[in-house]
């Protein structure tokens, strides 16, 4: 069943889409330079699922697997948004996002692994256009992501001695990273955009990146609705803590300018 929860804070979003709340500056449509600051903040809601190997200190990393398209099922709460800033050819970016998941997994015959995890994604960066027309931009961008994450894992093994063991932990870690934003105008109304990010380079994590790609639609001057399908890939070890995922799924996303 569908968690009202999740609706709830997908429209306290929209209703308070003019507050810079936590955006994806990437679904913004391309335009040309504009004498002064120009300003974007965006909601969107993140059906994200999560695949892959997470572990604290006390029990084996475990394997799983949340499919975006179960995530209603799995989704204790969520918001994400971001805003930038623009001035000429540079800007300045922050983006976040919040997932709170719950999921089970039965990675081997006869056990049964409960796994809950609060997290918090955010980055801020700072871009400048390498290439921009009346159509389309390029930019370069530099920057740190966060990644902040309480985790609870317990492990249920009844053909065993020890038929329960229970581990928790938490991190927090911030991944510098390098990348390109390109946006693409296809009319007076639509654009394609896509943003690629690399990093990690073992500051913290072994490899950080993401991937974002996506259709915008213009509805007012000053307002955008934008479709886009977002990867996150994190591969960190610390200690016995271990959260080697991807998080993917769409994002629907309303982007205001002003």
């Amino acid at each position: 069943m569908m968690k009202p929860g999740f609706f709830l804070l997908a429209l306290t979003a929209l209703a308070q889409a003019g507050e810079p709340v936590a955006s994806a500056p990437y679904v913004m449509p391309a335009s040309s330079h504009a004498s002064g600051w120009e300003f974007t903040t965006a909601l969107y809601a993140p059906l994200m699922g999560l695949e892959g190997d997470v572990g604290v200190a006390g029990l084996a990393p475990t394997h799983v697997d949340v499919p975006f398209d179960d995530i209603l099922d799995n989704l204790d709460g969520g918001l994400s948004g971001a805003f930038e800033a623009r001035y000429d050819r540079w800007s300045v970016t922050v983006d976040a996002i919040w997932l709170k998941i719950s999921a089970a997994a039965n990675p081997v015959a006869s056990s049964y692994v409960r796994f809950s995890q609060d997290q918090v994604m955010a980055s801020l960066s700072v871009g400048y256009e390498i290439y921009g027309s009346e159509s389309t931009s390029l930019d370069f961008v530099v920057g740190g992501a966060l990644n902040s994450i309480d985790m609870d894992v317990d492990l249920f093994t009844p053909n065993l001695p020890v038929t329960t063991r229970s581990a928790s932990g938490s991190q927090e870690w911030i991944d510098p990273f390098v990348g390109l934003r390109f946006t693409q105008r296809l009319g007076d109304r639509w654009s394609v955009f896509a943003n690629g990010t690399y990093g990690g380079f073992d500051v913290s994590s072994d490899e950080y990146w993401q991937a974002v790609a996506g259709i915008a639609y213009r509805l007012t001057d000053s307002t955008s609705i934008a479709l886009a399908y977002r990867v996150i890939s994190v591969d960190y070890h610390q200690g016995g803590f271990v959260y080697d995922t991807e998080t993917s799924g769409p994002n629907l996303g309303l982007v205001i300018r002003f």
